[in-house]
């Protein structure tokens, strides 16, 4: 009976420390910024040769070796020892020792999601800070380059997200004094303008870390780092550590499963098909029955949940906070179904797709693309889910939220009697969309992120548009 109670306390440990005992952090920044390498060098403890060696232990693609340059979304895991040092998995346990690391890990953990600085690849960036429920964003700052356009927009995201930035100057062992001290009077004024609104806070020691670790709604700690000498390396752990985890995935228990499915992998040598995701809420259990959906006809299909693991580990159940590959029993018609993006697993279809919403939204400031109801179509971003949607109509709301009355003076009022038509940017509105390929799965306090080229804005889903079974499919 102790034999088998063994693999189940292991399994409890690691569920355990995979939700509530770990903290994500999104890790943004300028191409060349050394995001990367950091996360290389703080998961293996170990120091750059300056050529990008710890790069090369986060990789995962040939074109991102050779080019040097991050273009998807990857998640990399490091766990905390009893005393709060990083604990170093040893190379008998291969590259990928995520079953290692949460099995030996105290009580906490660190989840960096690595996510690409090109301009080319900023959608995929978006996508990655949309779905990858992170608790923090380290937004790294090459000291020799100082603040560039691409690094403004990663900052301006992060907050209008609502998520604590904490900024990691890299390379300071290569930039002389006069260029570090412009990229720290940058950086400040950045974090101060109005957009943004943080009091940046150098640390120092451990007792800066102290004073900031809960203070991220106001404070923006800033690091000086280098990945090649180790300078203030220990600082950066350290806060990691004793970071509050912000997203309390524990409160959605009672809610009914939700699996946000963002890969699809078949064929898998003596599985089949498999599905990664993010459980946003609820729990499941191996060998229940689950739907997955929705497809292009709103509908849902039904199947078994055939295995579940979580850290490379074969678990009997998952549950909200945890990022999970589930396997399940399709037939070859289901499996050519799941081709389509956005979709979640439940256990029961209780909740129709939905044919369009309605948001309150907040254009951003500064870019000179407007919105024209009837006519606009830009792409969604709402946690996994990415479609493109159309503007129907919307309403100029104020910042509680009420309708904005007609001016009823003046030379604008034959203007303002009419209905709005075009929003501009710093304008907020109640305004609703509609989706163009297809029913999706959305619902009320889902988080949305408009994006035309660059970020449009940002909102929150108010309402949901359900259609019934007398309108035309």
């Amino acid at each position: 009976m102790q034999a088998d109670s063994e693999p189940k306390d292991m399994q409890k440990h690691i569920l355990n420390v995979m939700s509530d005992g770990q903290i994500r952090l999104a890790v943004v920044g300028n191409v060349d910024a050394g995001k990367s390498t950091l996360i290389g060098t703080l998961c293996h403890s170990k120091l750059d040769d300056g050529n990008g060696s710890n790069r090369l232990l986060v990789s995962k693609f040939k074109h991102e070796i050779e080019s040097g340059r991050t273009s998807t979304i990857t998640t990399h895991l490091m766990a905390f020892e009893e005393s709060g040092k990083t604990l170093v998995p040893p190379k008998s346990v291969g590259r990928y020792a995520e079953s290692y690391v949460a099995s030996h890990a105290y009580d906490r953990t660190a989840a960096f999601i690595d996510l690409a600085g090109h301009e080319r690849y900023f959608k995929t960036t978006i996508q990655g800070l949309s779905r990858g429920m992170a608790d923090f964003a380290l937004v790294l700052v090459n000291a020799s380059q100082s603040l560039t356009y691409m690094t403004i927009h990663h900052l301006s995201l992060c907050h209008m997200c609502g998520m604590p930035v904490i900024v990691v100057i890299t390379k300071i062992d290569a930039a002389p004094p006069d260029v570090l001290q412009h990229t720290r009077k940058k950086i400040s004024e950045a974090l101060r303008s109005p957009e943004i609104g943080k009091k940046p806070y150098a640390v120092r020691n451990e007792a800066d870390i102290e004073t900031v670790a809960d203070k991220t709604h106001a404070l923006a700690p800033m690091f000086e780092i280098s990945c090649v000498t180790g300078e203030n390396l220990d600082l950066l752990r350290k806060l990691i550590h004793v970071l509050p985890k912000r997203r309390l995935h524990s409160k959605k228990m009672d809610r009914p499963f939700e699996f946000l499915i963002e890969e699809v992998f078949e064929g898998v040598t003596g599985v089949g098909t498999v599905l990664s995701g993010f459980v946003n809420a609820g729990c499941a259990s191996k060998g229940e029955t689950v739907y997955i959906g929705p497809l292009k006809d709103g509908t849902y299909m039904k199947t078994v949940a055939k295995s579940i693991h979580v850290a490379q580990t074969l678990v009997d159940e998952v549950w909200s906070g945890h990022a999970a590959c589930i396997a399940v029993s399709l037939s070859k018609t289901q499996r050519r179904m799941l081709s389509r993006k956005g979709m979640i697993m439940q256990k029961e279809p209780i909740t129709p797709a939905a044919v369009g919403f309605t948001a309150e939204i907040c254009l951003a400031r500064g870019d000179s693309v407007t919105m024209v109801a009837q006519q606009t179509q830009t792409t969604m971003h709402i946690l996994h889910l990415k479609q493109t949607c159309r503007l129907e109509e919307f309403e100029v709301i104020d910042l509680r939220g009420t309708v904005e009355p007609p001016i009823t003076t003046g030379v604008e009022q034959k203007r303002q009697l009419k209905p709005a038509t075009v929003l501009r940017p710093g304008q907020r509105a109640r305004a609703k969309f509609s989706f163009l390929q297809g029913p999706q799965y959305v619902r009320q306090g889902m988080r949305v992120i408009l994006r035309e080229g660059l970020v449009r804005g940002i909102g929150i889903i108010k309402d949901v548009e359900i259609r019934t079974s007398t309108e035309e499919v």
